[in-house]
């Protein structure tokens, strides 16, 4: 998300080789130099959050932040008594605590952590050091990343809209997250998202999408989001497949009209028949398209009106407020039977019946509509032939004769031959 900031960059202290000497050195009894002992704190916690922030990693590890801070081939060495005392001062936190405290009762970060008092705080700050827990998370830095990953979301071009909420899938959501480099970070960054209920996962038809909750809105997923969803599955769907069709069609066509020149009329049948097979499929499938399309629109717009309200009926989500009353059943039961119509995922292109006598009649008619069609198009060729054109050809053909065909041949007299009789 940004471009990477070396401490050096961070502290206008870092060249100052006496003062950075200090900085290094471990951390002293507070006792002797109460003053010089916080403000050597601080600088360390001022310049990890910096850090954390400018370059996007909310996730760090003791052990690889030593090598961060490294500095002339040395590394600091208060940086674990620096930590420990960060994290009694609520400014790190362990990523589990972190992660499992989140979002309770609504509670600010700072709030929470003030609620835990001194001595939990300290048994936290006990942990970061050795092996149990060699991690801490930043919650600044993680605040700033959720809210950025958060307006490209809202933001993203493929972003599935509702008036009340939004929802986006697996896929979109990942290619945001790319955009933060450190892995764990990005890692991170979605769970806290998840554990916030910032976004609330469903899974639709074997795919992965998000609810976006904004605000204080209801986190619950109900039949309303599974619709909506179904239905930009389902018409998602149909428009490959109609797309598909559509590139058969024309492939059938070409063969016809190929099998024509080649003067197989039997084989050109064959093809019309399959092509008015797929023309019967293409039709379908458009009218389910144009069905679909106005159940999302009348979704879209019942949605969009302030006076809607959700109540929950045999467990399906029911429109039951509207403009007027004469759309109140009519969403009543376009909801509740929403979830049966878009469930189906049987072949929508059934097979078409034709009758022998009719199909043979069409057939010849559509065969005689393609000579005709290629017989338009030879008249328009031969019509856009200029006198350029002409002369190129006689030109061309006039190359390929051989020397002989050039010779004059007038005055040429037979030859006769004379028979003697014995």
């Amino acid at each position: 998300m940004s471009s990477t900031k070396q401490p050096a960059d961070l502290s206008s202290e870092w060249s100052n080789d006496v003062r950075m000497n200090a900085l290094f050195a471990p951390l002293q009894n507070k006792d002797l130099n109460p003053e010089s002992w916080n403000a050597k704190i601080l600088f360390w916690i001022n310049l990890i959050e910096r850090w954390s922030s400018e370059n996007s990693v909310a996730i760090l590890d003791v052990s690889e932040l030593k090598h961060v801070f490294e500095r002339n081939g040395k590394i600091p060495h208060c940086l674990p008594d620096i930590i420990e005392e960060a994290v009694v001062r609520r400014k790190f936190f362990p990523p589990d605590v972190h992660l499992q405290n989140i979002g309770v009762t609504h509670q600010t970060w700072g709030s929470w952590a003030v609620s835990l008092g001194t001595s939990a705080v300290k048994s936290l700050g006990s942990k970061v050091i050795g092996t149990r827990v060699s991690s801490f998370t930043v919650p600044n830095s993680i605040e700033k990343m959720e809210k950025l990953v958060t307006e490209q979301i809202l933001q993203h071009s493929k972003i599935i809209q509702g008036s009340q909420f939004n929802y986006i899938e697996d896929k979109q959501l990942e290619t945001i997250l790319n955009e933060i480099k450190h892995q764990h970070s990005r890692e991170y960054t979605l769970k806290v998202l998840k554990q916030k209920r910032t976004l609330v996962q469903l899974n639709i038809e074997n795919r992965v999408f998000y609810k976006i909750i904004e605000s204080d809105k209801s986190t619950k997923i109900d039949e309303v989001d599974k619709g909506i969803l179904h239905l930009k599955v389902n018409l998602e769907r149909i428009e490959r497949e109609i797309e598909t069709l559509e590139n058969r069609i024309k492939e059938e066509k070409i063969k016809a009209k190929k099998s024509l020149q080649e003067g197989s009329k039997s084989a050109a049948k064959s093809c019309l028949k399959r092509k008015k097979r797929l023309d019967g499929n293409l039709e379908q499938l458009l009218s389910q398209q144009l069905n679909l399309e106005k159940i999302y629109e009348d979704i879209m717009q019942a949605e969009s009106n302030k006076t809607i309200h959700q109540a929950y009926e045999s467990g399906l989500a029911a429109m039951k407020t509207m403009v007027d009353s004469s759309m109140i059943d009519k969403t009543h039961a376009t909801m509740s039977e929403l979830a049966e119509l878009l469930d189906m995922n049987q072949e929508i292109s059934d097979a078409m019946v034709m009758k022998d006598n009719a199909e043979i009649g069409d057939l010849e008619a559509d065969l005689q509509d393609l000579l005709d069609e290629e017989q338009e198009n030879l008249d328009i060729a031969r019509d856009k032939q200029t006198p350029e054109t002409n002369f190129q050809i006689a030109l061309d053909n006039l190359e390929k004769c051989d020397i002989h065909d050039l010779e004059p041949v007038i005055g040429k007299k037979e030859t006769k031959n004379l028979v003697t009789s014995s």
